[in-house]
């Protein structure tokens, strides 16, 4: 096998021109599609942060709803509280209240056992005639 030697018909000034146009249009691609990925990453930036934004609203609204009920049940709870307070002397009368109410019971039953002696005496002396006399 014999070589023969490659004739080049090109000169070595339009080749190394090729190879540098190839190379800036391979630069420019390059370029172009790194600037349209940070375009893109941009956007997805940009509606992060508005949708973060919008859930920090909502989060921090619910957090102010929370606020205003607790305050109220607090609210509620200091009544709660104060009447309890107002109302202990009365829970504190209740053995005492209890008590004399066994009394008026007691009360009741001599009233009852007076009242019917005395209507029985009554009805007596009609049976008998209605005289004083013995």
């Amino acid at each position: 096998m014999s070589q023969e030697p490659y004739t080049v018909t090109y000169s070595l000034e339009e080749v190394l021109k090729r190879i540098e146009d190839k190379i800036d249009k391979q630069s420019e691609t390059t370029a172009t599609s790194i600037q349209k990925l940070e375009d893109k990453l941009d956007d997805r930036i940009n509606k992060l942060d508005e949708k973060l934004d919008h859930n920090t609203n909502q989060l921090q609204n619910q957090i102010n709803k929370l606020d205003d009920k607790i305050d109220k049940q607090s609210e509620e709870i200091t009544t709660i509280k104060a009447t309890l307070q107002t109302q202990q002397p009365l829970g504190q009368k209740i053995p005492d209240l209890t008590e004399k109410v066994g009394e008026l019971k007691n009360w009741r039953q001599i009233v009852f056992v007076v009242a019917t002696a005395s209507v029985s005496g009554v009805i007596g002396w009609f049976l008998r005639g209605g005289n004083f006399k013995p």
